[in-house]
């Protein structure tokens, strides 16, 4: 294997997808960071990098070389730490997450966490799949589900709720269901993909001692099928029917008016309502590094007892 200094050159070109924006994150010139993936694929006997006039990406050796570049240099750091006595947060830190919870949520967060820790570089890729920390070179992993993956570290960040709600021009125009039976008379939107499920499950729970909860699931044909959040939430404020949504999703619309909830003593169930929790999700080691640490606190603090989306 290479030397630490060209590994870490080859992956920030391909983190950056140029030599320019690599040369730029470590600081030195273009041709310098040429010349040290050039003396890597030379000592490897490997072409690790395809490259064109406008991009740059690994080739599939490259791609193992950049999954395996990516834990010495992490070793390497962690080492280094240790050695200086320091906790600093710093280092390449790459991320995970839906592209919904991403873009709506996520994303609007790391302003500040950069602003309070300026030698952590992140590195957010959003997937709509389960990516494999260790093949993949993630860090950590932003992962809604109701049941994490086992051999992994799991912090629970918060709870993520689910509404059926429509648009009030849907509303008006045919009318407001007052029981889950009353949905097969309405367009329902459903999320999914090919094989996407053809019924809405919910809970209710009757008040009383036992507080016993009953279910009730009903089976319709849907007017259109989305394997989107963000794009289920247009279809809903654009009128075309009921939809389930997370409130991460749709928190603001419902207090701007522009959806309104119904039967909320309903609570949705299965689904992508079965994502039901936020976490954290990291490889099991010794300790998390100072940078993993440092971006779950971040995050418990600004999630809270109420996460900010389901706030007055």
């Amino acid at each position: 294997m290479g030397r630490l200094e060209d590994l870490l050159a080859f992956a920030r070109v391909v983190d950056a997808r140029s030599f320019s924006g690599a040369a730029r994150v470590l600081s030195t010139t273009k041709s310098a960071v040429s010349k040290q993936v050039v003396r890597l694929e030379t000592q490897l006997g490997a072409k690790l990098l395809h490259r064109t006039t406008r991009s740059v990406s690994p080739t599939a050796e490259g791609r193992g070389v950049y999954e395996r570049a990516l834990r010495l240099l992490d070793e390497a750091q962690a080492l280094a730490d240790e050695i200086e006595g320091t906790q600093e947060p710093r280092g390449v830190l790459r991320l995970s997450t839906s592209t919904a919870f991403g873009n709506l949520q996520f994303t609007a967060l790391m302003g500040e966490f950069c602003a309070r820790y300026p030698k952590v570089q992140l590195v957010l890729g959003l997937n709509d799949r389960y990516v494999d920390l260790a093949e993949e070179g993630f860090d950590v992993v932003m992962r809604l589900t109701s049941r994490p993956s086992p051999g992994l570290v799991a912090r629970r960040l918060a709870a993520i709720r689910y509404v059926t709600c429509a648009s009030p021009a849907y509303l008006r125009a045919n009318g407001r269901p007052e029981t889950v039976e009353a949905l097969a008379e309405h367009h329902c939107l459903l999320f999914g993909y090919l094989h996407a499920p053809d019924r809405w499950q919910f809970r209710h729970a009757i008040h009383g001692e036992a507080g016993v909860p009953v279910r009730a699931a009903l089976r319709f044909e849907s007017g259109l099928t989305v394997n989107s959040s963000e794009s289920l939430r247009v279809a809903a404020l654009a009128g075309l029917g009921l939809a389930v949504l997370p409130t991460y999703a749709v928190g603001d619309d419902l207090r701007a008016g522009r959806l309104e909830a119904v039967l909320p003593d309903w609570q949705p169930l299965g689904g992508n309502a079965d994502a039901d929790t936020l976490y954290a999700v990291y490889l099991p080691s010794r300790q998390p590094s100072p940078k993993v640490r440092a971006l779950i606190d971040f995050m418990l603090e600004k999630m809270g007892q109420v996460p900010p989306w389901d706030r007055e």
